[in-house]
């Protein structure tokens, strides 16, 4: 899995998550709703951005500024796997056997994810189409108190409020272009009823939940494979329920509180294509019962929200997502410059970790006997008194960083001074180049 991209995204996504989980008995003691939903958008995130692509350049910076830290990191987070290895020469590209497999599980995974893609835009569609057909203009009543409410909570965005007969429940859909959908009224408008669900319905659209959504589905679609996604996508659809909730009735004493907990349960008993409704987003667009209990319970709890702990407990679940990306080990990719024949239908065999990471400095030279002298200790100074006996032969290795994650080694026909050490330097013989640096 260490190999594989999206599985360490996968199972970086899965930390976070389940340690949202595992906390929730306090979190939802003293965290407030806000704070847990962002923890859950944290998630999302970390199933979605490959951060572990950042691991060498975050590396680097650590090294840096805390060279003992970074050397210290570096030991236990880069190893190079022989079998899992790029060779990119003049005339061809080479996989290993361990490449091509992670490629083939990869194309897989991603054909798969198209076709659920696909079939969910398609029934976006045929949903949007059904809940829209035969639509109405609400009444100018319903229009004065919607102006009313959209502008005492500050959202000057375009949106259109329709009424359609096939939709039981208030719900909104689209992101650019957001959609109010209500239900017609048979009797006179309930003014406050009316209220409440529009108050909820563009808090959703003001905190952008529809597109929170929609990125759930992304997640879903990509990580179809996992389990947890599943359950990650329901949490993170009933929290976003749960804090709009908690907004519009925020300041409301107990009994309007109860009228508007008896409104969601309502709109829930008669909305008959719940759950259907994946891609848009409503006061009652789910089915389970525990669900309606947990908000009406939200409503009703104590808040004993805390200040420091929610932070804390944040970058702290932040950081073992973070950790979880740093056990990717992306393909070495070697460069062939050199110009040698290479011949892409043989196998190769490539030397072992220990050969290429434990390097004795960044500039040192091997006489023919292989004897090796470390040139970066050597003072300067010495060499300028000495008349030179450049008798040694043998190769000059140079290793430089590339401010990418990756390192370069360059190695020259060389003769060492017998006396001061120092060295003439002849022509290129090699450069192999690194991605990422294994010393």
């Amino acid at each position: 899995m260490r190999q594989n991209l999206l599985f360490n995204m996968s199972f970086s996504g899965n930390m976070v998550f389940i340690l949202y989980i595992l906390t929730y008995p306090l979190t939802k003691k003293f965290f407030s709703l806000e704070c847990r939903y962002r923890i859950l958008k944290i998630a999302i995130a970390f199933y979605l951005i490959p951060i572990s692509l950042c691991k060498y350049f975050i590396m680097d910076v650590i090294h840096s500024f805390f060279p003992l830290l970074g050397e210290k990191i570096s030991h236990i987070f880069v190893n190079m796997d022989r079998k899992y290895i790029i060779i990119v020469s003049q005339d061809f590209v080479k996989l290993s056997s361990r490449v091509s497999y992670m490629l083939m599980i990869l194309l897989i995974i991603a054909i798969i994810a198209f076709i659920i893609i696909r079939k969910r835009i398609i029934q976006y569609w045929k949903w949007k189409r059904v809940c829209t057909v035969g639509s109405e203009k609400p009444t100018n009543l319903e229009l004065e108190i919607f102006y009313k409410i959209k502008k005492e909570m500050g959202i000057k965005k375009k949106v259109e409020l329709i009424c359609s007969e096939y939709c039981n429940s208030p719900m909104t859909s689209g992101i650019l272009s957001p959609i109010l959908i209500f239900s017609k009224w048979e009797d006179s408008i309930d003014v406050d009823k009316y209220e409440y669900m529009l108050r909820h319905e563009l808090v959703h659209m003001k905190h952008h939940d529809l597109l929170i959504k929609y990125i759930g589905l992304l997640v879903m679609a990509v990580h179809w494979y996992n389990p947890f996604v599943y359950i990650m996508f329901h949490e993170i659809s009933v929290i976003s329920e749960m804090y709009c909730d908690s907004i519009v009735v925020g300041g409301k004493g107990e009994e309007e509180c109860r009228k508007y907990g008896d409104l969601i349960l309502k709109l829930a008993a008669q909305n008959k294509f719940a759950n259907k409704r994946q891609f848009f987003i409503g006061m009652a667009d789910s089915r389970d019962k525990w669900v309606y209990k947990r908000r009406i319970l939200e409503m009703k709890r104590a808040k004993k929200y805390k200040a420091m702990l929610p932070v804390v407990m944040t970058v702290v679940i932040c950081m073992v997502g973070g950790i979880t990306t740093f056990a990717y080990d992306s393909p070495q990719t070697i460069y062939n410059d050199t110009g040698y024949d290479f011949d892409a239908n043989m196998d190769y065999t490539f030397e072992t970790a220990e050969e290429c990471t434990d390097l004795p400095s960044d500039y040192f030279f091997i006489d023919d006997n292989a004897k090796i002298y470390d040139l970066s200790k050597i003072e300067k100074n010495s060499r300028n008194l000495c008349s030179h006996d450049f008798s040694i032969h043998g190769t000059l290795n140079q290793h430089k960083k590339d401010g990418n994650g990756g390192c370069v080694t360059n190695s020259y026909e060389a003769w060492r001074c017998s006396i001061c050490s120092a060295v003439k330097t002849g022509e290129l013989k090699s450069t192999v180049t690194y991605k990422p640096c294994p010393h």
